[in-house]
């Protein structure tokens, strides 16, 4: 069964699904990357989105149109080089 959380997003409370197929440890990887994506300020909505995008991309290979998988490279080589420490407030709800 998915599990839904809480996280602070851009200074609001927001749910989250930790899908049930979806191991702690990458998870927590794409907690990171949506972390990297409020700090480019972008939409819940749109990060959420795209959170969900780059794990289907990375762990489990999908496939996207070219618009998509550039927003996905774009926002990975970032990812890539962010080696800082994020500092995540997870809620169970």
């Amino acid at each position: 069964m998915d599990t839904e959380l809480t996280i602070t997003y851009l200074n609001n409370m927001e749910t989250i699904t930790k899908f049930n197929c979806e191991s702690n440890k990458r998870f927590n990887e794409r907690l990171v990357f949506i972390k990297l994506l409020e700090e480019n300020k972008m939409k819940w909505k749109d990060a959420n989105k795209l959170s969900k995008i780059w794990y289907n991309i990375t762990f489990n290979n999908c496939k996207y149109s070219a618009e998509i998988y550039n927003e996905f490279m774009y926002y990975n080589k970032k990812y890539i080089s962010h080696n800082k420490k994020i500092d995540l407030t997870i809620n169970n709800k």
